[in-house]
């Protein structure tokens, strides 16, 4: 026995291949328009939304909108001045365990005797830190490494504390200052 298809369901059939095709060729459409516009509409609940927030094509009434007959200027970097190495009487102030001084690579730090520390070499100044090395008279090595002032806090060595202040291409601003 067969079936033969009734008029209405070849009908259908039809238009649903016909939708089918049709509704391809517009969602292609419309994805080939929407590509790059930043938006995600969650639709696709397989796919991570994003975690950005959609931008509008209109600006915002907050931000300003830039005059088409005034060119925009650009932010001017701001001048990093040079520091100045200090000089070796203010190097030997330190010997006491405080003060605040400037160094470049190679600079010396002498013995701070009544903080059992130093005396400090720098061994590097730059954008990975400063490098600070020390060896007593009794042979104890210490090594500071990579010393920044983002770090949370100085370095001790015994009883005295060392702190970058700031790094300025090859000099370095430290304080050092007696351990709590």
């Amino acid at each position: 026995m067969t079936t033969s298809e009734s008029p209405a369901r070849r009908h259908r059939t039809r238009l649903s291949l016909a939708r089918g095709t049709a509704g391809a060729g517009c969602v292609l459409a419309l994805a080939a328009a929407l590509t790059g516009c930043g938006s995600d509409s969650g639709g696709d609940a397989g796919a991570p939304g994003s975690a950005e927030p959609s931008r509008s094509a209109e600006p915002s009434p907050a931000s300003p909108t830039p005059s088409p007959t005034k060119p925009s200027a650009s932010p001017t970097p701001t001048e990093v001045r040079p520091m100045k190495p200090s000089t070796p009487a203010e190097l030997r102030a330190c010997a006491d365990g405080s003060c605040t001084v400037v160094v470049t690579k190679g600079t010396q730090l002498p013995r701070a005797a009544g903080l059992r520390a130093g005396p400090f070499t720098v061994s590097a100044v730059g954008a990975d830190g400063v490098d600070l090395s020390s060896v007593d008279a009794t042979g104890f090595a210490a090594n500071l490494l990579g010393q920044r002032p983002d770090q949370g806090g100085p370095s001790t060595v015994n009883e005295l504390s060392i702190s970058v202040l700031a790094i300025t291409g090859d000099t370095a601003k430290l304080r050092l200052f007696p351990a709590k």
